[in-house]
């Protein structure tokens, strides 16, 4: 395979590469990773767990049909392996794909990023799975003629691109969360697909004194019951529940024992009934779960604060939300952060972590 890792660095960002993108929030339906994302969906896991892949759309349908003949090529069963297990290899391979671009039907590095999803949690990968199964990639790409698709589907993922523009709002989440961290992040990616569902994730990348954050997201919600004004609020919350994570974090490192002290108490915060909770294995986990969510109550107060129907929905939404995570704390937890905030001189989210651990320990 002419898939060769000579790079030592899972990501590398140049002086052009910088140039290009600082001070940018870019949003991508990337060509290599909307690959994956089809392979993925053609597998028999993807029927049995329609959270992983959006099934209600005109694009799923196309996908279904234009690849109905090459689903069993050795590429899906082998994603379908991987699926079985561990899901967190829905993750590793469409994260990983995005370091590789087309030349032809070959696949070849794009030297940027490397290897950017090596695990997550407790499960680990030490060999980049698109380098393994590279050959099967290519045959499906060859076989199935996807690159006609993808060329085909270019006006519709330019109208998603669109949509992303004007509901995101991300340089404005960027500038508040700025404003209250001491944390810079100097380039935002969102990767997206129409065939994203439930499954989102981030990660901030550093090199070269450059920080970019990639950011794996469904496109934007359009529920015909929402209004505009609701719309808006629930896709920005969406993104920022997932964005503020890479400023949240430093933050609870710094305060790590104090948290481990207090939500290693994990019966009275998590409701273990409740599967996806597994994902939030240890005490830092669980506390930066309810804070990050949280945070996007106390955005909210400061953006529409005055319009008290519409930010009332919010919280009552962001609690739902968690209550269905698994957090059972989220309402008591949130009318607390939101109290402090409000009688806080000072904006800076680190100064509220000190009383707001001390109220949780007294819970």
């Amino acid at each position: 395979s002419n898939l060769t890792y000579a790079q030592s660095k899972d990501v590398s960002f140049n002086t052009s590469y910088i140039k290009k993108n600082n001070q940018k929030t870019t949003i991508e339906i990337n060509e290599t990773q909307e690959l994956a994302y089809i392979i993925l969906a053609l597998t028999d896991f993807a029927k049995e767990n329609p959270n992983m892949v959006k099934q209600d759309t005109e694009y799923y349908k196309d996908v279904k049909n234009y690849f109905a003949d090459f689903s069993n090529l050795p590429v899906v069963k082998s994603f379908d392996k991987l699926l079985r297990e561990n899901v967190v290899n829905y993750f590793l391979l469409s994260g990983n794909a995005y370091g590789f671009k087309f030349k032809g039907n070959k696949l070849v590095p794009t030297n940027v990023y490397n290897f950017p999803a090596k695990g997550i949690g407790k499960y680990e990968i030490k060999v980049n799975p698109i380098v393994t199964y590279s050959k099967e990639v290519e045959e499906f790409v060859k076989k199935s003629n996807y690159r006609k698709f993808y060329k085909d589907h270019t006006k519709y993922y330019n109208q998603l691109k669109t949509e992303y523009q004007d509901f995101a709002t991300i340089a404005e989440q960027k500038e508040w969360l700025e404003s209250r961290f001491d944390y810079k992040i100097n380039s935002f990616r969102v990767l997206t697909s129409p065939l994203i569902a439930g499954m989102n994730a981030t990660h901030t990348f550093e090199d070269n004194g450059f920080r970019e954050i990639l950011l794996f997201l469904p496109t934007i919600r359009n529920d015909k019951e929402w209004s505009e004004k609701f719309k808006k609020a629930m896709n920005t919350r969406i993104i920022f529940t997932e964005i503020d994570h890479n400023y949240v974090g430093p933050v609870s490192e710094k305060k790590s024992d104090k948290i481990d002290s207090i939500f290693n108490n994990r019966e009275k915060w998590v409701n273990a009934e409740n599967k996806s909770t597994v994902h939030y294995p240890n005490p830092i986990k669980v506390y930066d779960e309810y804070l990050t969510w949280g945070l996007f109550i106390l955005y909210a107060y400061d953006k529409i604060g005055s319009d008290k129907e519409l930010f009332q929905q919010i919280i009552d939404n962001v609690n739902e939300m968690m209550n269905k995570k698994g957090f059972p704390k989220a309402k008591e937890f949130n009318t607390e952060l939101l109290n402090l905030y409000k009688n806080s001189s000072n904006k800076k989210i680190e100064s509220l972590y000190d009383p707001l651990l001390k109220w949780s320990e007294e819970q």
